[in-house]
């Protein structure tokens, strides 16, 4: 009996080793054109889309989410395919959403096509491209860039074309240094713990 719970022994011991060194990745909430607001943008030089000229300085990764904020009833936000994004078609969207507050959650790497529900706002370039790249590796360092300050002006009056904005949201903790030189007793116990799964796997073999 002793011999055979060794394996199951050795199990628990590698989980809680793997358990101690890993890491999690961030994600953010970025507001859409930098303030959140959603309505007609202002124009912009070469006919380019306030937001768009934002998404295309901004980095998404799988994970990240982004954020409408605007009135029910009189606009709303459609996920759609490309031609319906560039038609402003509003008849067959992929999803919509009407609440005020709408936060959209990038699930897979690719372009997501954002317009308005109302179709004389996206013709007036209410509309948004968001092109998402793969999720962050579990031990990169990223840092949220600064939130832009939100526009008291009316649902609808053109804003300033703004910088972009996020907020972290994973993981909640202060961040700690990264090095096992800043913590030798924890890496002593991680090293520890390896050692030991090592040992009972070598033991429970012969």
């Amino acid at each position: 009996m002793a011999h055979g719970a060794a394996p199951m022994q050795i199990w628990l011991v590698v989980a809680f080793a793997v358990a101690s060194v890993s890491t999690t990745s961030s994600a953010f909430v970025f507001k859409a054109g930098g303030t959140g607001e959603w309505r007609v943008p202002a124009q912009v030089s070469n006919n380019a889309s306030a937001y768009n000229l934002w998404a295309e300085h901004t980095r998404f990764r799988v994970g990240d989410a982004i954020a409408f904020s605007y009135q029910p009833g009189n606009d709303s936000v459609l996920v759609v395919d490309k031609a319906a994004y560039d038609g402003c078609d509003t008849n067959s969207p992929v999803d919509t959403f009407a609440d005020g507050n709408t936060v959209f959650t990038f699930t897979r790497s690719g372009p997501f096509y954002f317009i308005s529900g109302n179709k004389d706002n996206c013709n007036r370039d209410e509309k948004l491209v968001v092109v998402v790249m793969r999720e962050r590796a579990a031990n990169a360092t990223t840092t949220a860039p600064a939130p832009a300050p939100s526009s008291s002006n009316g649902p609808f009056s053109p804003p300033s074309p703004p910088p972009p904005s996020g907020i972290e949201i994973s993981p909640a903790a202060p961040e700690q240094p990264s090095n096992a030189a800043a913590h030798p007793r924890a890496a002593g116990i991680v090293a520890g713990a390896a050692g030991l799964a090592i040992g009972m796997l070598f033991h429970a073999l012969v």
